[in-house]
């Protein structure tokens, strides 16, 4: 199974290097990456969970629309990606639902921060998907932490795939910089081992950084963006065949 998941959020990077995006310009590419992803989406035949954040829901509620339309999950991002708030895992889930019409079961934290188990209980989640299990300089170390979903309290943790053993990070940013033929052999590996597979992206990957240079964002993550990772989601499609693709709620029901 296939957990392919999308952190639906305003374009907030450039303004971890210094750039002062307007709010206008953010959700405007933001909006046009969403757009791509969900055709794609369309063509592959799958199905994903969107975790979004109420800034992008608010100003952009026919994306939402359009994500429970054509049958994907609604989860939470909290509300301001850039500044996050300790309120913001309950002030998001009834803004959400309020927004897309639907229930809303998991939660994100930005940039995969700590979040309480007993907050996401309180609020009403009966999933996390925050932990990413490896270390990622100036980021986070959680070597030491489950690389497998396991259940904290009320609340499932399911986390990013890593490697078996190695703990060898294949998420977003090594979707575009790892070689395919290498990034294909380890996706496989630890989906034969694992039995599932869980892979995040941002709207703003699939479309065109390069062309950019006054974001200022980063070659690592400029690399293979635009129609480079709509090839390469698409190819995942060949991988696994379009029906190893659920939503993190459908994978809820088998455990």
């Amino acid at each position: 199974m296939i957990l392919l998941s999308f952190d639906i959020e305003e374009f907030d990077l450039p303004k971890e290097h210094g750039v002062d995006i307007s709010f206008e310009e953010s959700m405007r590419v933001s909006k046009e990456g969403t757009r791509i992803i969900l055709q794609t989406l369309k063509e592959m035949g799958a199905k994903a969970t969107f975790f979004c954040t109420t800034n992008f829901a608010e100003n952009a509620p026919e994306l939402i629309h359009q994500i429970v339309a054509d049958g994907h999950e609604l989860a939470s991002h909290g509300c301001d990606h850039f500044n996050p708030k300790e309120e913001d895992v309950s002030r998001s889930k009834p803004m959400l639902e309020a927004i897309g019409g639907v229930t809303v079961r998991g939660y994100r934290q930005p940039r995969m921060g700590k979040v309480s188990y007993e907050a996401l209980a309180q609020a009403g989640y009966t999933y996390d998907a925050s932990l990413h299990p490896t270390a990622i300089p100036g980021r986070y170390n959680h070597r030491d932490l489950p690389r497998l979903p396991f259940q904290e309290g009320r609340v499932m943790e399911i986390p990013t795939s890593v490697t078996p053993w190695l703990r060898i990070p294949l998420f977003w940013l090594a979707f575009h910089n790892y070689p395919w033929w290498m990034y294909k052999l380890l996706c496989r590996w630890t989906h034969r081992h694992d039995g599932l597979f869980v892979i995040y992206f941002h709207p703003w990957e699939f479309v065109e950084l390069a062309e950019h240079p006054e974001w200022k964002v980063p070659a690592i993550i400029k690399r293979g963006a635009g129609k480079q990772m709509v090839k390469r989601l698409s190819a995942m499609a060949s991988l696994f065949g379009k029906d190893a693709f659920q939503t993190f709620s459908h994978f809820l029901l088998l455990v």
